[in-house]
């Protein structure tokens, strides 16, 4: 009755595994993934319900196809009761991919066999006759880093773990702890009762930034303060702030929902990650207990929208994440466009802070900051042009070295020549033994030095070809950082290529730290950073 369905899915996994042999599971966890791999690709991407039959090798290599379910699902393709083959990966199927090749380019299209490898992003039924989305399947697989496969797979199962509702995101969130069972959290009583209570204030309209001040009147410890108590070394910040209250109530997660997806990467490898808007992402719900409920949440989320800020132009200013409280290391905030001052947030959220010292006029920090960009221009300009004057005068103490060292080869040559009339001479008699010694022994000794002299030589010019390609180097690496040598404006991509930060004091003076050494600051004895009033 099997043999009659259509539709199979095939499961491999090898016996290095060794679940099911040792006898520690029925069936090896990795077949099971690929199991739900599977049923999830069928609901999305067919309509209508199917019938699927399994076929799995649990223990066999995927090297070549002498294995017993593969056997078996071939002879069912010859007798022509197979309509699809779906696998995870094409790996699962044949690691051979000539086996690989022979199967999907000849057998399965003349028994008119659909087959699709969900990870690979094959489909035969997509492609018709064309195998081109084979060739380049194989291809990935052949070229690109095994640990890419590795990751798609490895993604593929923490997928699927997130949709079964269990807490595969690493770090249990402030308010929660691991539970006892696995990919399990829980709440933590202690850090889950300030939770409560940063929800309910912003349910009934107190702001973030009043909940933040409330929280440090109440010397409340601060999130990471909480958290490196319990795991020892971790990052801490001693009070808190608009960002790390807002954290908190960003997080749906308080209200025993799961968002599994809130970003994603753009494809394997990648470092590029987008993130998905609030309203598109899935929600996963009840799969953990709750420490808030979603009346409370969504009450809240009004007081976070009430207190967004304007963006766009404030964006665009050259400064924006440049500038750093000298008290508090916090960045500098100007707010809106029309705002002329940054200041240190640090300062409403903790009275007793100096960080109410430190204001700095936003044209008057700009004027400062490309004065200094255009000196440090200049400062370059005339290493460049100094280091531009040693390579050429470097080029002509090399070419003095290629001369002395062709004239010390014409020495050589020539004391080879006396060496050979001399033992010609003492052969035929005309030179007496004792003579041809202390000549032979003289020219010997003036081909020492010459070899000596040759050898200094070589090194002089190993030196200078060494200094001219690290001068150079060096002059390529300070064009590409400054290509306009005096920049008449400051704008946002001539200040993030030059500038590390911009660190303000509370007496007004700021300390410009340069992603470039600063010979300004090293003339001066100062370290790798311009001080300016």
């Amino acid at each position: 009755m099997q043999d009659k369905k259509l539709v199979y899915a095939y499961y491999r996994l090898s016996k290095e595994d060794g679940d099911v042999e040792d006898g520690t599971l029925e069936e090896s966890c990795s077949i099971a993934s690929q199991k739900a791999c599977v049923n999830r690709y069928l609901q999305e991407n067919f309509p209508e319900p199917i019938e699927l039959a399994e076929i799995s090798d649990d223990g066999f290599s995927g090297t070549n196809m002498n294995r017993p379910g593969i056997r078996r699902l071939l002879n069912l393709v010859k007798r022509k009761k197979v309509d699809i083959i779906i696998v995870r990966d094409l790996s699962r199927f044949a690691r051979n991919y000539l086996d690989a090749g022979h199967y999907l380019e000849f057998v399965f299209p003349a028994y008119d066999v659909r087959f699709i490898s969900i990870n690979d992003r094959f489909d035969s039924g997509l492609l018709g006759e064309s195998t081109g989305g084979l060739d380049l399947a194989i291809r990935n697989l052949i070229n690109e880093m095994y640990s890419k496969d590795i990751s798609r797979k490895i993604k593929s199962v923490v997928d699927m773990k997130k949709q079964n509702g269990e807490y595969v995101y690493g770090t249990a969130p402030y308010g929660y702890r691991k539970g006892e069972r696995k990919n399990t959290i829980v709440p933590d009583e202690e850090a889950a009762q300030i939770v409560r209570q940063i929800f309910l204030w912003a349910a009934s309209g107190i702001t973030i930034t009043q909940i933040a001040g409330l929280l440090n009147e109440q010397h409340v410890t601060t999130p990471s303060e909480y958290l490196a108590s319990i795991r020892g070394r971790y990052w801490t910040r001693k009070f808190w702030t608009f960002n790390s209250v807002r954290n908190i109530l960003t997080k749906r997660i308080y209200t025993g929902d799961t968002e599994p997806f809130k970003s994603h990467v753009i494809r394997v490898g990648s470092n590029q990650v987008k993130y998905i808007p609030v309203e598109s992402r899935q929600v996963i719900p009840c799969t953990h207990e709750a420490i808030i409920s979603r009346e409370i949440y969504f009450q809240a989320q009004k007081t976070i929208k009430s207190n967004k800020k304007e963006k766009g132009l404030s964006l665009q200013n050259p400064l924006t994440s440049l500038l750093v409280c000298g008290c508090c290391g916090n960045r500098l905030q100007k707010g809106k466009e029309k705002n002329k001052d940054w200041r240190c947030t640090s300062a409403r959220y903790q009275s007793e802070l100096e960080c109410r010292q430190i204001r700095v006029n936003d044209q008057k920090i700009q004027e400062i900051v490309l004065r200094a960009i255009v000196t440090q221009c200049r400062l370059l300009d005339a290493k460049i042009q100094r280091m531009s004057n040693s390579n050429a005068a470097g080029k002509d103490q090399r070419k003095l070295l290629e001369n002395e060292n062709r004239q010390c080869h014409k020495k050589l040559e020539i004391l080879q020549e006396e060496k050979m009339r001399l033992y010609e001479s003492y052969v035929m008699g005309s030179v007496e033994k004792e003579e041809y010694l202390t000549k032979k022994k003289n020219v010997i000794s003036e081909e020492e030095e010459l070899k000596l002299r040759m050898k200094l030589t070589e090194r002089k010019r190993t030196e200078l070809d060494e200094q001219e390609r690290d001068f150079q180097n060096q002059i390529n690496s300070m064009k590409q950082l400054l290509p306009f040598p005096e920049p008449e404006e400051l704008t946002p991509k001539l200040a993030r290529e030059l500038i590390k930060q911009i660190v303000v004091a509370g007496d007004g003076s700021i300390r410009i730290e340069w992603n470039f050494q600063d010979d300004l600051a090293r003339m001066m004895g100062s370290g790798e950073s311009t001080d300016e009033k």
